[in-house]
């Protein structure tokens, strides 16, 4: 298996695990100590990443399977377009990761709500 095939494997892997599964353990798992982010709500290190998922649980967002549409790599560099639910709305999410030594060590994103009203029929996914 090439690096890049290891490097996605590793993204897909801990998402479902830390975002899908809302299991806190995957971010002892799967991110670097040292982890950078560059989603301006969330803080830095494992324990920002912790905090995020503590708090979709106490939202009550549900478990479920990411649905990965897109899934790029480039080297270190992953990029995953995904479909995930919360407080009763579909999101569309553009996750870009940064892997070091095998684990998730950089992070940005963006992310879009399913709107209530479209301007066209085109899919968001």
């Amino acid at each position: 298996m090439s690096q890049e095939e290891k490097n996605k494997q590793i993204a897909i892997t801990a998402y479902q695990k830390i975002f899908g599964d809302l299991d806190t353990t995957g971010v002892d798992e799967y991110v670097s100590k040292n982890f950078v982010q560059h989603n301006p709500t969330i803080s830095d290190g494992q324990e920002g990443v912790k905090s995020l998922v503590e708090m979709l649980i106490s939202q009550g967002v549900p478990k479920q399977k990411i649905d990965f549409k897109h899934i790029v790599v480039d080297d270190d560099i992953v990029i995953l377009h995904s479909r995930y639910e919360m407080s009763g709305k579909e999101w569309r999410f553009i996750d870009i990761y940064r892997i070091e030594n095998g684990k998730l060590a950089e992070h940005w994103d963006a992310m879009m709500q399913m709107p209530d009203n479209r301007a066209n029929s085109n899919p968001l996914f």
